[in-house]
């Protein structure tokens, strides 16, 4: 079973990002910014991390600096999630170990959760 950790701030869209990867059957933990992500991380490492770049309180970029992907989470998969052209902060997030960019206002939540499907199934084939 794939745990996922859903970080993003607009409760609609991550409760149906949440609602819709329960259903393909993944198990899936809500943080609604990078604070929060911090301790979910650390509380239960995700196979999969959708995240928000854009949130109060720490973004999402912050967020992959403060957990050093790379030598604590080297298995966990990061997907960035939005809706701005943000080219500096997106390459930011791959050197600090993101692995995909979804831009989020042209996906929606069933195409998010085939990506997350698609993911799941390429690592299983490793």
């Amino acid at each position: 079973m794939t745990h996922v950790l859903i970080v993003e701030d607009e409760e609609v869209l991550n409760d149906a990002y949440s609602v819709i990867l329960t259903k393909e059957g993944h198990v899936v933990t809500q943080a609604f910014n990078g604070l929060e992500a911090v301790k979910a991380i650390k509380a239960n490492t995700p196979d999969i991390i959708l995240l928000d770049v854009l949130m109060p309180k720490m973004n999402g970029i912050e967020f992959l600096r403060k957990i050093n992907l790379k030598k604590d989470y080297p298995h966990t998969v990061v997907v960035i999630l939005s809706n701005l052209d943000m080219d500096k902060e997106i390459e930011e997030a791959y050197k600090l170990g993101a692995n995909r960019y979804i831009l989020k206002a042209t996906t929606s939540p069933q195409q998010l959760a085939l990506v997350v499907n698609h993911l799941v199934k390429k690592d299983a084939n490793s």
